[in-house]
């Protein structure tokens, strides 16, 4: 079993009212809330890639890609492509 710390969460009265309201809504206590989104969360992180990461289309990735020649064909490739 994991050591459990006991500490002082400092935090907006707002942002904790909603806490306690959502667990609330979950059946769960504020500390199983809390813990359950730190559990939660951290595997998401390690499931997928940040949000800051920009995904490339297959158009935007040939335009980043510069076209290198590929040079003599082989003495195979002559007589295959019949060159």
């Amino acid at each position: 079993m994991a050591k459990k710390i006991v500490t002082n969460l400092r935090i907006d009265e707002i942002d904790w009212l909603q806490v306690k309201t959502t667990a609330a809504e979950l059946g769960m206590s504020a500390n199983e809330y809390i813990n359950y989104l730190i559990r939660d969360l951290s595997t998401k992180l390690e499931l997928t890639f940040p949000e800051k990461v920009p995904t490339l289309k297959l158009s935007e990735i040939s335009k980043k890609v510069k076209p290198k020649p590929m040079g003599e064909l082989s003495e195979i490739d002559k007589i295959i492509y019949e060159e």
